[in-house]
């Protein structure tokens, strides 16, 4: 019941408050997220995908989606939410690029053994209850010898230290309310107009590394993202020279973490 539950507050909070940069438009959902994480296209691959099948799993609007297709890749994208998929199938047609687009889980993906030439997941594997069953499922569906791509929260970064612990668990006394970081978690990573609270879930490098490598992944990397000093209310007001040096650090938000089938 926990894991239906878990999944039904996603698909109540994408519906609401579909993921994204704000935009009117395909080409904005693009531009916002180049401004947002401009290291995300090297680290997804997109302009060596040409002539890939790639699947991109919890696609959201379609962002990935149209970059892969934009570079030539053949693509498919697969999400919870209904309203992301008729989302990025709009946005695939808007911008004049074929993919195909399902409603599915993450934990069951509905295709068959060695289908894709590289899996995407950007930011949506730590909201699903069983992180390491969809691990498995990536791993299933990957062509020997071609690779997976997971971004999730990083457990280490500056954004959970400072904004979530100090900020909003210790400062505002979110932690004795909520009772526990999952909670709190809960109730802020994720902007909703509803109230949702969607399960988010924070990973450590070595955690994952592991997590990755216990689905049959190899040659396994992880890493964290650069540190963004918007991200923390100690940094996002400091001298743009401050912020520039801080932005070196690998303390962002996010994990990367790589393998190969």
């Amino acid at each position: 019941m926990r894991d239906v539950d878990a999944k039904a507050r996603a698909i109540e909070q994408w519906t609401a408050d579909p993921c994204g940069p704000p935009a009117e438009d395909a080409r904005g959902l693009l531009i916002g997220r180049r401004e947002y994480a401009p290291w995300m296209a090297s680290e997804l691959g997109y302009a060596d995908s040409s002539g890939l099948d790639v699947l991109d799993v919890g696609c959201g609007q379609g962002i990935d989606l149209c970059e892969y297709a934009l570079a030539g890749a053949k693509v498919t994208g697969i999400d919870l939410t209904p309203r992301h998929v008729e989302l990025a199938r709009q946005h695939l047609d808007e911008l004049g690029l074929e993919g195909q687009v399902l409603v599915g889980d993450a934990e069951s993906l509905p295709f068959g053994d060695e289908t894709f030439d590289r899996v995407s997941s950007n930011g949506v594997l730590h909201h699903t209850p069983d992180m390491p069953q969809a691990l498995r499922e990536i791993r299933r569906v990957l062509r020997p010898g071609t690779e997976a791509v997971v971004i999730v929260y990083n457990r280490g970064s500056g954004h959970f230290w400072l904004e979530q612990f100090l900020r909003w668990g210790v400062l505002k006394g979110q932690l004795l309310q909520e009772r526990s970081m999952a909670n709190l978690l809960s109730a802020n990573v994720e902007i909703s107009s509803i109230g949702a609270r969607p399960q988010v879930t924070v990973y450590g490098r070595r955690e994952l590394q592991r997590m990755m490598e216990d689905a049959g992944l190899h040659d396994v990397r992880v890493r964290a993202s650069p540190f963004n000093p918007d991200d923390t209310f100690l940094t996002r007001h400091l001298p743009q020279q401050w912020g520039s040096g801080l932005s070196r650090l690998r303390l962002g938000w996010y994990l990367i973490a790589r393998g190969r089938s």
